[in-house]
């Protein structure tokens, strides 16, 4: 990898509306082939392109002891992946650029449905420093082995997609190779529908399987399919983000082409980047072929284009102790199973474990569940799984859940979920809009809401034209002046908010989606801000334009928010034994929080904290309690990220709240 310049850093739920989300499906055929790549076929590549030990190039043996590109030794690396290339029964190509002296070296696997779009799975193979010895064990060796584990894996299988499996020359130097291939791609009208860029994948001093991405706007969704697929078939592994354009992806993205670039943890680097001693006796091999194994697991998804559409509108809450229904439309290249193996609703009140219920009717592609009825107070959380008929595949909404033969059986990291309770939901909708977006220009517009009552839940849907939504920053302000910013100067060049809504319970925070915006995101900022805040009163939305040059229009905007029914008066119910659970607070949490609740009457009592399985993770208080106000502050440094439960239970009664923890 060539020196590096740039730096950045960078929860679906009561009111998303109608959804339709093409999603990786999960394979259990795709984990195995990925296994393929072992711990010995990993290290011999490595320990051949690194010099370790000798190699067969031409009929003659020979070590490879510099891959730096002056070094005459880079040319038997080139046609060792040449002759690797050609024993797997590929008809390798060399592209040739600076006359002959850069040479980068490709393997070609035609797609059987669409031959025309490619993927592209590739590393360089080029190294420094520039002195006699440079094995490049990790920089990049790792790169260029991981390209020829996939050429090797997928060699007896055909895909939808183009292929190709390609090794840069010269990117020590400037990226010269990818870019005189990029170039030569777009003068062909080449149609690269995603760029694997693997550059050093084999440090990980601290073995806390992190790594590192680097992509940009027009490459996100393919970004998303990665972190997806890896999370599916490499568990263990946690990704941060670092953007710079110091590798063979941003070769790409100079040609408009989505790419991206995976690398070991950016925050734990190589500490022989570029010496003689980056050999294969400082890699961490176990992190090394995992991160292999994910690359072939994406490459082979997408591959095969193992994505299965589904629609749902989430289960809205209310009073009603009656069973509530919900419907799934599919949409699938493949037949879904049937019978036993139909799909299937999971539910679970109140954190217990899973039951499940079959569909009690399908119509061509609907299936429609009837979820059992419960008593108030219960919170219902659930998700949706489904398998094609071969059993290759399984799918989730949420996304995220395996299991197959019945599908679903490991549920996803998120839920839907509902209250059972005496709570209103409500829709209010400016009656103001259109109103013009001017640059440099703050847009304001209110909407004013008489309804009584604290905020349970909200989400904001927003339709705006604009040319260019990287200039734009959408800001939610309550009666009680609390702010949250919706989106800050998301989507670079492109165009439109089309009737996106913002809703905390998405999979893909806006940050992470490319214009136009259209379905559900996480806002930049939680709208939780506003849990327990008042609902009543004048509530804002801001747009400011900081650009020029470039037109649009606020068209519409809505609130769709969860309130208690203000007209239930709780304190008739069994006054003796009420008990009052207030939300945490700060929700989200970090590093502690403190959660308080009163007592009508003396009570032994409980207070655990759950996670989003069901599963008690910590007891936060027990014992005996007198009547009145309780305060519990609570660390939470020890419990990682993502969203909790929490439950006061006494004698006759008991209360559940979520909280969110955020690092």
């Amino acid at each position: 990898m060539k020196q590096v310049y740039l730096f950045f850093l960078t929860i679906p739920l009561l009111f998303p509306g109608i959804k339709l989300e093409a999603q990786i499906a999960y394979s259990p055929f795709v984990d195995s082939l990925s296994q393929l790549a072992t711990h010995s076929s990993v290290l011999l590549l490595t320990r051949q392109l690194a010099g370790d030990t000798t190699v067969t190039i031409n009929g003659q043996t020979t070590t490879i002891q510099s891959r730096h590109y002056l070094n005459p030794s880079n040319a038997k690396a080139a046609d060792f992946i040449f002759e690797k290339f050609t024993q797997l029964g590929y008809t390798p190509e060399i592209h040739n650029f600076n006359g002959t002296r850069g040479e980068n070296v490709i393997a070609t696997k035609i797609g059987t449905k669409y031959p025309e779009k490619e993927f592209i799975i590739c590393g360089h193979y080029d190294n420094m420093p520039s002195g006699s010895t440079a094995p490049g064990a990790d920089d990049n060796a790792s790169g260029t082995v991981a390209v020829l584990e996939a050429a090797r894996i997928l060699q007896p299988f055909d895909f939808d997609y183009t292929i190709r499996f390609a090794t840069w020359d010269e990117e020590e130097i400037g990226l010269v190779g990818s870019h005189a291939y990029a170039q030569r791609a777009q003068q062909q009208g080449h149609q690269i529908i995603g760029v694997l860029n693997l550059d050093m994948i084999a440090w990980d001093s601290d073995n806390d399987y992190t790594y590192t991405i680097a992509t940009n706007e027009i490459s996100q969704a393919f970004t998303n399919d990665f972190i997806t697929t890896t999370g599916y078939y490499q568990p263990p592994f946690n990704h941060n983000y670092y953007f710079t354009e110091a590798s063979d992806h941003a070769s790409f993205w100079e040609y408009g082409y989505p790419a991206m670039l995976a690398i070991e943890d950016w925050y734990d680097f190589n500490d022989f980047y570029h010496t003689p001693n980056d050999d294969i006796n400082i890699l961490n091999m176990e992190y090394y072929v995992a991160f292999v194994r994910a690359s072939l697991a994406n490459l082979m998804a997408q591959g095969w284009d193992q994505r299965i559409n589904m629609l749902h509108e989430p289960v809205l809450s209310g009073n009603s102790l009656d069973p509530r229904e919900a419907t799934l439309i599919v949409e699938s290249n493949t037949p879904v199973a049937t019978g036993d193996f139909a799909p299937r609703l999971y539910y679970s009140p109140n954190g217990d474990i899973f039951e499940y219920v079959l569909p009690f009717e399908t119509v061509d592609k609907t299936y429609r569940f009837m979820i059992p009825g419960f008593g108030i107070g219960t919170e219902i959380r659930y998700y949706i799984a489904l398998q094609d008929s071969l059993g290759r595949l399984v799918a989730t909404l949420p996304s995220g859940g395996r299991g197959i033969n019945p599908p679903g059986t490991t549920p996803p990291d998120l839920f839907y979920s509902y209250m059972v309770d005496h709570i209103i939901a409500v829709t209010e909708c400016s009656a103001n809009t259109p109103l013009a977006i001017t640059d440099y220009q703050n847009t304001y517009d209110e909407v004013e809401i008489n309804a009584p009552g604290n905020i349970l839940d909200i989400n904001v849907k927003i339709d705006i034209s604009h040319t260019r939504t990287g200039e734009l920053r959408l800001i939610l302000k309550s009666p009680d002046n609390t702010a949250v910013m919706l989106s800050d100067r998301n989507g670079g060049d492109g165009d439109d908010y089309s009737n996106t809504l913002f809703d905390d319970e998405a999979e893909l925070s806006i940050t992470e989606a490319s214009a136009p915006f259209a379905g559900r995101y996480r806002p930049q900022y939680p709208l939780e801000a506003f849990v327990g805040k008042p609902l009543t009163g004048t509530w804002q939305i801001r747009v400011n334009d900081g650009g020029s040059g470039n037109s649009g229009t606020l068209n519409s905007w809505c609130m769709q928010m969860l309130y208690n029914d203000p007209s239930i008066d709780v304190a008739k119910v069994d006054d003796k034994n009420r008990l009052s659970l207030d939300q945490n607070y700060p929700n989200p949490a970090s590093s502690s929080t403190s959660i308080s609740f009163s007592l009508s009457a003396p009570s032994n009592l409980k207070l655990t904290l759950y996670n989003i399985y069901g599963q008690a993770i910590s007891e936060l208080a027990t014992g005996y309690f007198e009547p009145g106000q309780h305060l519990i502050v609570t660390g939470l440094k020890h419990i990682a990220p993502g969203r909790y439960f929490y439950r006061l239970e006494t004698e006759n009664n008991f209360e559940t709240r979520s909280m969110v923890i955020l690092r």
